[in-house]
């Protein structure tokens, strides 16, 4: 007999033995010490402290960015050539249809959950509780980064979502409305504003990797650059970039940006925490577990991933050789150059040879991801085949990456040379030779370029080509590239539809008020 079984026949048992009739109406109304409820919980600092932690997990666990993120949305780039598993990759390759491909369902409900939490903390942290200004104001300074990073996600994905910035009071509140993509970029830049004047500098301790005002101001600064707020956007991004927090890496050092060592260094604008670790539950919401990197899954090689993986396009790696690079190729893609290697420094022909072999048979060139494809973290025997050992920090908005995002906004204002300084500090760092000379659509280009080159396989390129309206030139009927980067699936990307993922079925069902993504 199992232990549940057992329960409920003792739990029948004592049911049994309690007299139906009882004068004494205290024995019936008593408070359950041993449990936590809303009524008990907001009492002190500690408890705040608790909610905070626990607002962060439906973002890193295996649900969001610990791993389903990558495998339906962020893999929908020129970058990958995916290799077709299914309605594994029906969204990553644009073949997927509403109720019937996977994944659009757990990265909808996850930040979904982070908002609530983030909303009660909102709502409920106060002098009361917590009569430090300065720990209070951290803790609420959090739940506006993370809802406005919640948001910031879920409007690039879906477009049309609700905005619900307060926990429930009736039933009505329960079947939200779609708000318009602007009103929810305004909600973003409200929270991203508020997070900004709330958080620290900087954290100290065990503290550190949490947001900061940095952190904020370069989520404000992407956020009105994806709008085309070109002057605002400036402002706040030159705030991160003037305030001396933050520096380039040195060349020798680039590729620690990627790894498990000197993770939150001085180029990181923000990233979020993972920790190898034993304690395993698939997307599960509970303490301890879901946020190791998952994501190894999709960027590990077809003959070391448990799904089919993919191949780097060759367009990245002739953008490479033909900007004579070597720093960043040999951080961001795995092939045949001298002195490559695989896993745990062992020779790329050695130990990617039945991936070479797969790439022959299938007409493929061997290109693979080396960015968080746990390369670094030994031998292939050494990385778990699922990523549970996998601990590198996802870094969300890097240096480098807001030099460019400045860079951008100030060339969109006919900036030009203001921007090129902003290009070549990111060049230089790469041991690359400098821009000069170049005329504002030259410089858009460069950039264009640039962002591929620092950045690529770090989350970016896919919504980079929706906000340039670039999508169907790259990945629509014909590719500017030649070879199409969807060729393995056959995907088309489909202007008008595919800049977003369709609404889950489950919360159509749900709620009458949502309507279907155009195309769906």
């Amino acid at each position: 007999m199992n232990t549940y079984s057992k329960f409920l026949m003792i739990a029948t048992v004592a049911l049994m033995m309690i007299p139906m009739g009882c004068e004494d109406s205290s024995l019936l109304n008593q408070n359950n010490t041993n449990t936590v409820s809303t009524g008990n919980f907001w009492a002190n600092a500690t408890d705040a402290s608790l909610a905070v932690n626990g607002m962060y997990h439906p973002i890193t666990n295996t649900f969001f960015w610990g791993r389903i993120l990558h495998t339906g949305a962020i893999l929908r780039s020129d970058i990958f050539n995916v290799r077709p598993f299914g309605p594994n990759t029906a969204m990553s390759t644009f073949q997927g249809e509403a109720g019937s491909a996977r994944w659009s369902t757990e990265i909808w409900q996850e930040p979904f959950k982070t908002i609530f939490r983030a909303n009660n903390i909102l709502e409920n942290v106060s002098a009361e509780n917590v009569p430090d200004a300065t720990q209070r104001n951290g803790f609420l300074g959090q739940a506006h980064f993370m809802r406005g990073l919640s948001y910031w996600y879920l409007v690039n994905l879906y477009g049309n979502v609700p905005l619900v910035t307060k926990t429930a009071d009736g039933e009505e509140d329960f079947f939200p409305t779609q708000s318009s993509p602007a009103e929810v970029w305004a909600q973003i830049e409200t929270d991203m504003m508020m997070a900004g004047d709330l958080l620290p500098t900087s954290w100290e301790g065990a503290d550190v990797g949490r947001p900061t005002s940095g952190s904020a101001a370069g989520m404000l600064g992407k956020s009105l650059l994806y709008q085309a707020k070109w002057a605002e956007a400036e402002t706040a991004l030159m705030a991160v970039i003037n305030s001396g927090q933050y520096d380039l890496l040195p060349s020798s050092q680039y590729m620690d940006n990627f790894t498990q060592s000197n993770e939150n260094n001085v180029e990181s604008v923000y990233e979020l925490q993972f920790l190898g670790q034993a304690a395993f539950a698939w997307g599960v919401d509970i303490p301890g577990t879901g946020n190791m990197g998952n994501f190894h899954i999709d960027y590990a090689p077809p003959s070391k991933s448990p799904d089919q993986s993919h191949y780097v396009n060759g367009w990245v790696r002739d953008l490479f050789e033909a900007n004579g690079e070597t720093i960043r190729r040999d951080a961001t893609i795995a092939y045949d150059y001298e002195g490559s290697t695989g896993y745990g420094g062992v020779p790329f022909t050695e130990d990617f040879a039945d991936d070479i072999a797969l790439a022959a048979n299938e007409g493929m060139e061997p290109i693979y991801s080396r960015k968080y494809a746990g390369l670094d973290i030994g031998k292939r025997a050494d990385v778990d085949f699922l990523g549970t050992n996998v601990g590198n920090n996802w870094r969300i908005i890097r240096y480098a990456d807001v030099l460019l995002m400045a860079a951008e906004a100030m060339n969109e204002q006919g900036k030009t040379s203001e921007a090129e300084a902003l290009l070549n500090q990111v060049r230089e760092r790469a041991l690359v030779d400098s821009k000069t000379g170049l005329s504002q659509s030259e410089m858009t280009q460069a950039i264009i370029d640039e962002r591929v080159l620092e950045l690529s396989g770090e989350s970016h390129r896919f919504f980079d080509l929706v906000r340039w309206g670039l999508a169907d030139d790259y990945m629509g009927t014909t590719s500017l590239h030649g070879d199409h980067p969807k060729s393995l699936s056959g995907g088309i990307f489909q202007s008008g539809k595919h800049e977003f993922v369709w609404i889950p079925v489950s919360e159509l069902t749900a709620n009458e008020n949502l309507t279907q993504n155009p195309g769906y």
